[in-house]
């Protein structure tokens, strides 16, 4: 080979070595942007190499270890790998994927069914629609119009009865009617104030007080919230009992609910809940009281525990009706050291309150498994209602026996197998006699039901299932179990949804207001009776199709913010007065 040629290849070598370095160079590069982009993903490609290597050394060790006795080899353990937090990220990513394809496989199933939960409300998360101060201002009249409409057709019976109220005061001492100090401490549960700092903070506005009064002219002054306690405390609190039943035995006059009664009877479920509660003993003596912590430790603790009756609809509407406050009977002739009631006791007084309210009243109650006992369908059964009670099939084994016994004659509801998204099979024992001496005749029926849910650990879609099972006053057969047991008996869930919005959804109800015994009651019960009337303006047509659409959170404090700012003019709230009357409630 000549120099020239040896030169030759030389330079070319070194060309195309330089081209190679280039190269990689430049592919460096483009992986050291596409490191800095995504450092994540590296960061788990690096982990997943780590856990390999540690894995494949584990089982280098393992092939390389002298035979060991069954004993041995127990002790002999595989090091622990650690999985770090990218990789852990990483398969938290993949869980979500796979759950979130499950949940819509799920759903297509469902859609199939048409038996799918239809949500309360389904409002979105957006900014508001309005593009005016005009736009506003007129959604915000229309709005507040149509519960104004409500308020005219429900609060004018409560008006006339506050006043019938006998007034303990001394008549030459009086500021403020009796209508008027009921009617204020009733629209401070309406808006939802949570104590008595706040209603005189929110009610005392010269802005409200001159729109609620062009609407409703018996409102002449403004009391402090100290004149509603302290009268409160000096009046029967059964009077405002009064006064919410006349509110319902109106509507139920007017048959406002004849499309939604259950067997052609009104709908009530009835339970227990805690009020409130208070360390030591320096409360009330009819309180009840009890003893918290550990054994060797513990505290002496006073509170208050009530029975609560509701009409639970199928359609959602869930109205308040009577409230039992359970008392240590405190007699010292008969119980010297005194005697706590029990929850059997109140449902005695509650149902005989019931019966003279409405002596004539076709009346279905519902109620969970602690009222499944002998002497509460003794009273069911001597008012003549009917019942749908809950039991447990481990506590009364022998109604579960002879139920179980009809297990073989299950069976589907013909037009409806599912039903809020559940499969359901139906079987039942009628004629059943049951008690001391026999003497009650009641009919059992057990509902089993299967659905499917995704799993949140794994990811995977699993089967779950659920059994359910009632007493029953009403006879069994496959036309009528639809509605006894779903649009009936299951409607209990109604009543504790209920409590937890007097409770936890601006209601305050476990704040006592007063810890004077007649005034606690008294606030209690307004704020009862505000329930209702919001609850019942909320399934009025108009206002519900809005609370679909917004929510009723929303809705409620649109027209709050509208009635105690200076929205509209003092003349559009004396116009509200000229329009007709209606209550035309949503019965779907």
């Amino acid at each position: 080979m000549t120099d020239s040629a040896s030169k030759r290849d030389q330079t070319c070598l070194s060309a195309t070595i330089v081209n190679i370095n280039h190269l990689f160079n430049y592919s460096e590069e483009i992986l050291h942007e596409h490191h800095l982009s995504d450092p994540d993903f590296y960061r788990i490609v690096e982990e997943q190499k780590k856990i390999a290597a540690a894995i494949a050394a584990a089982d280098i060790k393992e092939d390389h270890q002298p035979v060991r006795s069954p004993v041995q080899n127990n002790t002999c353990t595989q090091p622990a790998l650690i999985e770090s937090i990218y990789f852990k990220e990483f398969r938290q990513t993949e869980l979500k994927e796979k759950i979130a394809k499950n949940q819509e496989i799920i759903h297509e199933a469902l859609a199939e069914t048409q038996s799918m939960i239809a949500p309360r409300t389904e409002a979105h998360n957006r900014k508001q629609s309005y593009t005016s101060i005009e736009e506003e201002t007129s959604d915000r009249s229309e709005k507040l119009s149509v519960q104004i409409q409500a308020w005219r057709s429900l609060l004018p019976v409560l008006i006339r009865r506050f006043a019938s109220i006998p007034d303990p005061r001394r008549a030459k001492s009086i500021k403020h009617k009796m209508a008027v100090v009921m009617l204020y401490g009733l629209f401070a549960f309406i808006f939802q104030l949570q104590s008595r700092r706040a209603i005189n903070r929110e009610l005392s506005g010269p802005t409200l007080f001159e729109h609620l009064k062009r609407v409703f002219p018996e409102l002449e002054s403004i009391p402090h919230a100290d004149t509603v306690a302290r009268l409160l405390a000096r009046i029967n609190p059964e009077e405002i009992e009064k006064t919410h039943l006349a509110l319902i035995n109106q509507l139920i006059r007017n048959k406002k609910f004849s499309k939604l009664l259950i067997a052609g009877c009104l709908p009530v479920a009835i339970d227990g809940t805690q009020k409130l509660y208070r360390d030591g003993e320096l409360q009330d003596l009819r309180w009840l009281s009890r003893n918290v912590g550990r054994i060797g430790d513990q505290s002496s603790q006073q509170y208050i525990y009530v029975l609560e009756a509701n009409i639970v609809f199928a359609n959602g509407l869930t109205i308040p009706l009577l409230t039992e406050y359970l008392k240590t009977d405190s007699n010292v002739l008969t119980n010297p050291e005194g005697k706590q009631e029990c929850e059997l006791v109140a449902f005695e007084r509650i149902t005989a309150k019931l019966k003279k309210y409405f002596p004539r009243l076709k009346i279905i109650m519902f109620a969970d498994a602690l009222f499944a006992m002998q002497p509460v369908l003794e009273i069911l059964q001597g008012y003549q209602w009917e019942y749908m009670i809950h039991f447990s099939g481990k506590k009364l084994t022998d109604l579960a026996k002879i139920l179980n016994t009809a297990r073989e004659t299950q069976q589907s509801l013909p037009d409806n197998p599912y039903y809020r998204g559940r499969a359901q099979t139906f079987h039942w024992y009628n004629d059943v006699k049951w008690g001391y001496n026999g003497q009650l005749t009641i009919h059992l029926v057990c509902c089993q039901e299967n659905w499917q849910e995704v799993d949140k650990k794994t990811g995977e879609i699993i089967t779950k299932y659920s059994q359910k099972q009632w007493i029953s006053s009403i006879k069994i057969n496959l036309d009528n179990i639809h509605e006894l047991c779903n649009l009936g008996a299951r409607k209990i869930w109604l009543m504790e949804d209920s409590i937890n919005t007097e409770k936890h959804r601006g209601y305050h109800y476990e704040h006592a207001f007063s810890y004077d015994w007649y005034a606690m009651q008294g606030f209690h019960l307004l704020m009862r009776l505000a329930h209702a009337v919001n609850a019942i303006s909320e399934f009025s047509k108009k206002l519900k199709k809005w609370i679909k659409e917004q929510g009723c959170s929303a809705i409620l404090k649109l027209i709050r913010e509208t009635l105690f700012n200076p929205w509209l003019p003092n003349g559009w709230y004396g116009a509200q007065n000229k329009k007709p009357v209606r209550l035309e409630l949503q019965l779907e």
